[in-house]
């Protein structure tokens, strides 16, 4: 690849990194969003994400969603997390729908555990504590 090439490929995707940065930050709420204005209406369970389970993946994600008038998630951001978690987090919080809020956004806590307990069916567990973290806890192991 010559020099000039180089260079423009370099100015392209410091263009593109400098507007996704505007976009994520345009997106990203303002202020704190209150408990009380995060009311559960409609969730939906999230099963352990099978390749982190296998490599032992475990923590927090948090996930900012975008919310309509009536409380649906139209679009949703991961502030922080593994990964692996990312896109199954995300995926699931598309699902959920809130009590509508004048921020018209919610924060949502996923904590992904593993236990050293061993089962035959892959064992998953989701669990919300309101207003808005839920827990995702397997089993380590699965016996074949």
């Amino acid at each position: 690849m010559n020099r000039t090439v180089r260079k423009l490929v370099f100015l392209v995707a410091a263009f593109a990194a400098a507007l996704q940065t505007r976009l994520v930050a345009q997106a990203q709420p303002t202020g704190t969003i209150s408990n009380d204005d995060m009311k559960v209406v409609d969730f939906v369970d999230l099963e352990y994400p099978q390749l982190a389970r296998q490599a032992r993946i475990q923590g927090v994600v948090v996930v900012w969603a975008k919310l309509d008038e009536k409380g649906r998630v139209v679009d949703a951001t991961a502030l922080s997390g593994a990964e692996v978690l990312v896109p199954t987090t995300l995926e699931n919080a598309r699902k959920w729908r809130f009590q509508p809020n004048a921020k018209e956004a919610v924060v949502i806590v996923y904590n992904f555990r593993l236990t050293d307990a061993e089962s035959r069916s892959g064992c998953s567990h989701f669990s919300l504590e309101p207003p808005n973290f839920a827990t995702i806890t397997a089993c380590a192991n699965k016996i074949q």
